[in-house]
Order: C-alpha cells, then sequence, then structure tokens
C-alpha cells in the first residue's frame, strides 16, 4: 500500500466547523487552559522523539508543547506548511515516525481502514497515542448539542472499551492508560487544582481526557547476544553454585556473564575469576570492580559494559532459576514485551527466602504501583528484570528522578520503563 487516504476524504465533513460548544464559545481554547493541559502531559508520555505525526481537528495547539526534530500536522483546514488537504500520506512516512498521535477519532470518515493502514507500516518500535473523551464526559457533550446547539453536526460516538477492542482488533495492544483533566473549562486557581489531582483513584473516573498509548501486537525480533549482569556482594557460597547452574542450562551461543564484585570481604572476587577460567571456553565471562557504594550503581555500571542484545539482570541467591530465565527470554523474544519483571511472591518460597518486614513491605509497593501503573505487579523487589540494551538509553533518564535515589534499582527500571511506555 502506498497512501493512507487523501485528506480530502479523510473526514466526515471536513467544511463543518465544531459545535457551539467548541467553536463559538471558545471555552475550551484559552491560551493556559484544556490544550495546553493536555499539550504538557503528552511532552511527560513521549521522551526524546525524532518524528510525530499528529492527526487533530481544529485543535492543533495540542501539538505546541511537544518538541521533536520534525513535527507532521494535519487537520481538517490544511497541514502545517499551509498546502491544501488533497495530499497523499505514504507508508514510508508513517513507518519514519516513532509516534503517531490521533486526536480525530470522533471526526474520521473510516477509522477501521486507518487503523489498518497505520498497523500495517508503523515501525514495530513506534507507539501510537490516541486522545478521546470519557464516556461520562461525552454524554454530557451529546446532551447539550442536541438541545442547546444551533450547529447538527454530527461525530463518531466511540466509547474507551469500544475503541480499545477496535484497536486491539486491528493489530494494536494497549500499553497505558491516562486520565486527566477533571475541569476542561478555565477558572481561576480552582481548574488547575482540580487537573493537578485528577489522575488520583477515584478521582480519575471525572476525568474529560483518555490518553492511551499502544504499541503493534505482532513484532519481529532477532535475539543476536545476551548479557547476564550478576552484582556479588559477599557472595562467595552461591559463586559455585552459580557456576553448576550454568553448566547445566542450554543458553544461547552468544550469551555473557558478567560478575560485578562490589568490594566483597570474603573470597567472592577470587571465585568469579576461578569461575571464568572454568567456563570461559563455553561461555564469555567478565569481571568488573563494582563501585562499592549501593547495588544500583554496580548494576548499571554492568549494564554499560553489556554487549547484548537482551540485559538480564540476575541476583546471586539463585531466587530465580535459570530455566525461568529461558522461558522469560522465549517470551521476550516471541512477544511484544519490552520488559520483564519476575516475582518471587507466586510460587511456594525457600525458608528465610525474605524477611518478614521485607516481605509486607514488598506487598505494599507491589499495591502501589499495581495502582499507579494500572497492571498487576507482584514483586517490585525482585531484582531479576530483563530488557532490551536499546531501551536502556531510555530508561536510565529517569533514574532516581522520582523523589529520592535508589540504592538496588528496583524502582528506578520499573517507573523508567513506564515513563517510556514500554510494555511491562
Amino acid at each position: 500500500m502506498n497512501n493512507l487516504f487523501k485528506i480530502k476524504n479523510y473526514f466526515l465533513d471536513p467544511n463543518q466547523s465544531l459545535n457551539i460548544f467548541f467553536q463559538k464559545k471558545k471555552l475550551m481554547k484559552a491560551k493556559k487552559g484544556y490544550y495546553d493541559e493536555i499539550s504538557l502531559f503528552l511532552k511527560k508520555c513521549i521522551n526524546n522523539p525524532k518524528k510525530i505525526i499528529f492527526f487533530c481537528y481544529e485543535n492543533t495547539k495540542i501539538s505546541e508543547r511537544l518538541i521533536c526534530k520534525k513535527k507532521i500536522i494535519f487537520n481538517n483546514k490544511e497541514n502545517t506548511e499551509g498546502k491544501k488537504i488533497n495530499l497523499k500520506l505514504s507508508g514510508k512516512t508513517i513507518k519514519e515516525c516513532d509516534h503517531i498521535i490521533l486526536a480525530d477519532t470522533e471526526h474520521q470518515k473510516n477509522l477501521i481502514s486507518n487503523l489498518k493502514f497505520l498497523n500495517e507500516n508503523l515501525a514495530d518500535n513506534g507507539r501510537l497515542i490516541l486522545i478521546s473523551k470519557s464516556l461520562i464526559w461525552m454524554f454530557f457533550i451529546n446532551f447539550f448539542k442536541k438541545f442547546f446547539s444551533t450547529n447538527k453536526y454530527k461525530t463518531n460516538f466511540l466509547p474507551f472499551f469500544y475503541i480499545k477492542e477496535l484497536f486491539y482488533s486491528q493489530g494494536f495492544e494497549l500499553i497505558r492508560n491516562e486520565k486527566i483533566i477533571i475541569c476542561p473549562i478555565n477558572i481561576p486557581i480552582i481548574d488547575k487544582f482540580l487537573n493537578s489531582i485528577s489522575r488520583l483513584p477515584i478521582l480519575n473516573f471525572f476525568c474529560f481526557i483518555n490518553i492511551t498509548i499502544f504499541k503493534k501486537k505482532s513484532i519481529s525480533k532477532k535475539i543476536k547476544k545476551i548479557s547476564f549482569i550478576i552484582p556479588c556482594k559477599d557472595e562467595e557460597k552461591n559463586i559455585e553454585l552459580i557456576k553448576k547452574e550454568i553448566l547445566k542450562t542450554n543458553f544461547y551461543k552468544k550469551t555473557e556473564f558478567i560478575f560485578g564484585d562490589d568490594k566483597s570481604k570474603d573470597k567472592t572476587k577470587k571465585l568469579i575469576l576461578n569461575l571464568k577460567k572454568q567456563i570461559g571456553k563455553k561461555y564469555k565471562v567478565i569481571q568488573y570492580n563494582g563501585p562499592g557504594i549501593c547495588k544500583s550503581k554496580n548494576v548499571y555500571k554492568g549494564i554499560e559494559i553489556a554487549t547484548g542484545d537482551i540485559i538480564i539482570i540476575y541476583d546471586a541467591d539463585l531466587t530465580v532459576t535459570f530455566d525461568d530465565i529461558l522461558h522469560c527470554i522465549d517470551m521476550i523474544s516471541k512477544s511484544n514485551t519490552d520488559f520483564i519483571n519476575c516475582t518471587r511472591m507466586i510460587y511456594p518460597q525457600q525458608a528465610q527466602a525474605m524477611k518478614t518486614i521485607n516481605f509486607f513491605g514488598n506487598i505494599f509497593f507491589a499495591t502501589l504501583f499495581s495502582i499507579l501503573f494500572k497492571q498487576k505487579i507482584t514483586d517490585t523487589l525482585c531484582g531479576t528484570k530483563i530488557f532490551y540494551k536499546d531501551d536502556w538509553k531510555k530508561i536510565k533518564k529517569f533514574n532516581s528522578t522520582w523523589g529520592m535515589i535508589d540504592k538496588w534499582g528496583d524502582f528506578d527500571l520499573l517507573i523508567g520503563a513506564y515513563q517510556n511506555n514500554l510494555k511491562i
């Protein structure tokens, strides 16, 4: 396919203006108001974009805060270059974009065909971001239009649960959904306060806007190399066990084991060097000296050294078996998963595998992260995490930016993955 659509046939009726509630009253077009709020949130959701295509219907102000190397905007009047709206959009242009933003689904004439084309041409690492209204607000708007507006221009009725299924049917999977803006009308002080707390549980039910991020369900992957990062601090009792587990497990041929000795006081470093001699012919083994500050600094140093496509952070206490790791590698290589957070909270644990206070603390943080991420997280403190090395460049920008230094790195990695719209 060479073309998505002719822009002049894209909208239900491109000659119609928006209804009186939005157009004549202009309640939604205040400089610091509704559109600015959406634009600021989009800026937080999209990190270092290179090229964005933005589809809109008289709401181009939403794109103003987005900063990228190239930004293409199409609306019902003209595109950003001021040209007429009968242009064609090629599949090549779509493939070059890392983000596509749809803010016009209410006005599209054939949404299904357009989504199908986007799925066929969007890059595997691309993201599709949908801006839509909530069901409760759609009801009030349609009620207002029917009984108070002189403009009878009709739009598509697309509740969020229907949109989610529609996108899924066209090959997209939901990665993240955020609800923003309780008060879309500018009321000094009050609107800013209400909107600042709008994402809290219960309150977000009344939010006006859904920001939903999708990625392709089916993507092609080819794993060339795997890197295990194994942070060690006084682990002399476990090094021999790790060696036995490595030798009896069939890993990828190109697998490297990177041990970071974080200034151990026992024989950990010496045993790592012995392990390197014993299995060095079968697998590449690297030993580096950790900074001796905290586990997270040790792990991050190991990630920078790693040369694999996939990074596996693996705790030296072997709480997650290598067989389970192989299942995870298979999962991440055959699906569109970006980030795997392993868990110790499903199967029965060995005696004293986790201190009682840590156990209950883990339950608390798992519940908190599940609420924040809007998906089930069972073990935030499990040290075993798997992700792509290419994504590390994006994740590390969020390290310790959430209010405190993460000495273990578990929260840094999870928050970084979520902020970069990775599928966890």
